[in-house]
């Protein structure tokens, strides 16, 4: 009996496993666009094509920053009061267009998860600008087709700042 439940088990297992794992490549593909866009667009500092990769509603932006960050922050500015920040596309963006250096984030470690109508991205990132890594962390995006197309309606991050803390080599 323990046999015939424990095999149930590891086949029952095996089915969430490949179930959880499956997706359709299609979706994958259009997912996996929206991240390329991204990208591309900080580099381009292009933002008309950055704020179609957003929902029309209010957007979730908020940063915070890890430990050390946090405290070196509170050394240097005593009035600094919270370790988490928000901002908004826009903001990030027009902050880009307007800087004359070059600045790129790069993305690794990248998941995606979800279905065809909601989806969830999260990757490790390190932010570079001019050929110099400025922060990295971990990010999270998520995701809803609205009218056929991807958009972004929250991004969340952790930030370490790499004069402070230098990113741990990846394996």
């Amino acid at each position: 009996m323990k046999t015939l439940f424990f095999t149930a088990l590891v086949l029952l297992s095996f089915s969430v496993k490949s179930r959880a794992q499956q997706q359709d490549p299609h979706t994958r593909k259009e997912l996996e666009k929206v991240i390329e866009d991204f990208r591309t667009s900080i580099i381009e500092k292009d933002s008309v094509k950055f704020y179609t990769l957003f929902h029309q509603a209010p957007v979730v932006w908020i940063g915070v920053d890890k430990e050390k960050s946090q405290r070196h922050f509170k050394s240097k500015n005593k009035n600094y009061k919270s370790n988490f920040f928000s901002d908004s596309p826009q903001g990030f963006i027009r902050r880009i267009v307007t800087e004359k250096e070059p600045e790129e984030e790069k993305f690794y470690d990248i998941k995606i998860e979800g279905d065809e109508r909601i989806a969830s991205i999260t990757f490790s990132y390190s932010y570079w600008r001019s050929g110099e890594k400025q922060n990295w962390g971990k990010e999270s995006w998520a995701l809803i087709r609205a009218n056929g197309l991807w958009k972004i309606t929250a991004v969340l991050f952790s930030s370490e700042m790499e004069n402070v803390t230098s990113e741990p080599k990846s394996n």
